[in-house]
């Protein structure tokens, strides 16, 4: 009985491993999302209105072996017409037996409101890739077949974006797939929007004075079969060069954040996010570095400056 109970644990692990594994597309830009709306929204394409490089990468709970490390690059641009917007996004993430991947596409179009405000729609395909290490979950029976065997598996994907910002404001709401996979088992593909998990986002600049700024923001994700997750930020910014965060996940978790912009075209950004739960006392906080270089284009439109 008790090893029938260890290995049912041990699968259990493995499985809650594995959902985190599928949903890890999102988990990398929870801290630096402030840098990169695209990332979670594909109908903010363009909207830095240049080609704009975005990379980074994240360790989660650094004192834990085997914990959630991840890797993502993104890339979006205008087009010729103003209207049409295009992007791409890869990402990586391991956890501990299991590995996460993906390439996703974005073809978005926007319509000007004003001279300086947008409303962007966008369509985002793809197709996730995991594979499972049965092997490394830990049995009392080393010989055990069920956890000696490799697993891999694809799925398509089918993400949507709608955006609406300006110079000074931004808001949106997006799915990373309408297309739902039972993770549990797998299988069982299927295009399910009410099962999706969507994300909401907004936020304001206000300029304080020449130098100073500040810019609250929120996000919020949800879905049926799960409770609502929320970030609440707030960010001071120096002369659009030094920015500033401070932001409370309502997963228990604490991030602050330094980014420093030397050049139009150029920003870096290091967050830290300390977890205020029961994993406070020896996780070692998570660790998130991004990159973001701007191809700068004379065009006629404004893009919003809090980006």
């Amino acid at each position: 009985m008790k090893n029938l109970t260890l290995k049912v644990l041990s699968a259990a692990l493995a499985i809650v491993a594995s959902i985190s594994s599928a949903n890890g597309q999102n988990e990398l830009i929870v801290s630096q999302y402030l840098h990169n709306y695209f990332a979670v929204n594909p109908a903010f394409a363009g909207s830095r209105e240049s080609l704009s490089l975005f990379g980074g990468v994240r360790r989660q709970w650094s004192a834990i072996d085997d914990t959630p490390a991840s890797a993502l690059l993104t890339a979006n641009t205008p087009m010729r017409s103003e209207k049409l917007t295009a992007g791409a996004s890869l990402y990586y993430q391991t956890l501990h037996q299991s590995t996460n991947a993906g390439i996703m596409a974005t073809i978005g179009y926007r319509t000007r409101l004003t001279r300086t405000t947008w409303l962007g729609l966008a369509l985002q395909p793809g197709v996730a890739m995991r594979s499972y290490d049965w092997a490394k979950i830990r049995t009392i029976d080393n010989d055990d077949e069920v956890f000696s065997e490799n697993e891999s598996a694809a799925a398509p994907l089918l993400g949507f974006g709608a955006s609406f910002y300006g110079q000074n404001f931004f808001a949106g709401l997006s799915t990373t797939s309408f297309i739902v996979t039972n993770d549990f088992e797998r299988k069982d593909t299927k295009f399910a929007p009410a099962d999706a998990t969507y994300v909401a986002c907004g936020g304001y600049w206000f300029q304080l004075n020449n130098d100073f700024a500040l810019q609250p923001s929120a996000l919020a994700s949800f879905n049926k079969a799960e409770k609502a997750k929320a970030t609440i930020s707030a960010t001071g910014v120096w002369k659009e060069t030094i920015w500033l965060t401070a932001a409370y996940r309502t997963t228990k978790e604490a991030t602050f954040g330094l980014a420093y912009k030397p050049s139009t075209r150029f920003k870096v950004a290091y967050s830290y996010s300390m977890d205020l739960g029961p994993l406070k006392s020896y996780s070692g906080g998570s660790h998130e570095l991004t990159l973001q270089y701007d191809f700068i284009y004379k065009v006629r439109a404004v893009g919003p400056r809090f980006y």
